[in-house]
């Protein structure tokens, strides 16, 4: 757990009543627990996503992040009983991929080890906190750009041919474009009581 500087501890708790002090870390098992289903998620994803790229091309791929992506978080979310979603720096889906206050930070974390030169495979970030009067772990994992993302999350010119109309009728307040191999694109983000 790292400490939260005073004015994002006094924004955050002014923004989410419901969120008090930090507590304790997690226990080791819980943190390998939330690793784990992070994993598994992002795990599903990528062979979900690799056989219709394969199959359809990056365009007709799109509907693996919209559709079958958020089926995946739901199926983990029924089975382990936490909060999981994918959010990002530039949010493409308003509806499920806006970071709340927490997300936030936690994003500017990630972000801030990542440009100090940390692995990408190593980002996460975690706090526990109050919520409802339980401690609630708050775990964030880090989604970094590879170069196969750029034809969905690339430049204008580096976008798979028929990606941006594609985007277009099923993202239209899309803002995650432009992206550069190496950046943090997002996050996994997981809310599971202790």
């Amino acid at each position: 757990m790292r400490p939260m500087p005073s004015l994002l501890a006094a924004l955050a708790l002014a923004s989410t009543p419901m969120l008090a002090q930090a507590e304790s870390a997690a226990t080791p098992e819980q943190m390998q627990a939330t690793r784990a289903v992070t994993g598994e998620l992002l795990k599903t994803l990528s062979g979900k996503l690799q056989e219709s790229m394969k199959a359809n091309g990056p365009a007709e791929s799109i509907s693996v992040c919209k559709t079958i992506a958020p089926q995946i978080a739901l199926g983990l979310a029924d089975k382990t009983g936490w909060k999981i979603t994918r959010v990002g720096t530039r949010v493409r889906n308003v509806d499920m991929g806006t970071p709340n206050v927490w997300q936030h930070k936690a994003l500017a974390h990630l972000n801030a080890d990542l440009k100090s030169g940390a692995k990408p495979e190593t980002l996460e970030w975690s706090e526990v906190v109050t919520e409802n009067g339980m401690p609630t772990l708050h775990y964030a994992k880090a989604i970094v750009l590879q170069t196969q993302c750029l034809a969905c999350h690339g430049t204008a010119a580096q976008l798979a041919p028929g990606v941006a109309d594609k985007l277009k009728a099923n993202y239209p307040h899309d803002q995650a474009t432009g992206y550069a191999p190496g950046q943090l694109r997002g996050a996994v983000v997981i809310s599971r009581p202790l």
